[in-house]
């Protein structure tokens, strides 16, 4: 009797079953990798804020400020600030790159300020707490925090979960 060459229905099934296993696992971190990606370009985005409004106040001689709302899921808006009159320019929701990223706390100086002033000759007040910065939280609990000094100087750190 001569033997058929190929393949069983049982070495098939347990092939179909190990590509169903990688996959769903290939899935899931490929799910929270984007989460934390997502992240990582809010917490950039308001960073580059923060870049172009501190020198848009120094070339155009004027105050800008960052106003942060942390009722979730949080925003902040940008605003000009000439002669004493407030005017709102845009506001802005990190929620925007992606659902589940809020703004945890946005912190400014000693007095808890939620408000980052930008001041025409490239000082940023007012600062001085113990946290002078904005805290995003994606759905996975990772947190980024950025920090900011009486220059403007940005850090960002990330903690992934």
């Amino acid at each position: 009797m001569e033997r058929r060459k190929g393949f069983t229905l049982v070495e098939l099934m347990i092939v179909v079953c190990l590509l169903a296993f990688i996959s769903a696992i290939g899935g899931l971190m490929l799910h929270n990798y984007t989460l934390n990606r997502n992240l990582r370009t809010a917490a950039r985005d308001i960073v580059s804020d923060f870049a172009i409004f501190k020198e848009r106040a120094v070339s155009e001689n004027i105050t800008y400020q960052i106003a942060f709302d942390t009722t979730l899921p949080g925003s902040y808006t940008i605003q000009s600030v000439v002669n004493a009159v407030v005017t709102n320019l845009t506001t802005k929701r990190p929620s925007s790159f992606g659902s589940g990223i809020r703004i945890i706390s946005a912190t400014f100086g000693p007095g808890a300020s939620q408000t980052v002033i930008f001041s025409p000759r490239g000082t940023v007040s007012p600062l001085g707490g113990v946290l002078d910065g904005v805290v995003l939280q994606n759905s996975r609990n990772s947190q980024a925090t950025i920090t900011v000094n009486l220059t403007g100087r940005t850090y960002v750190t990330f903690i992934i979960v």
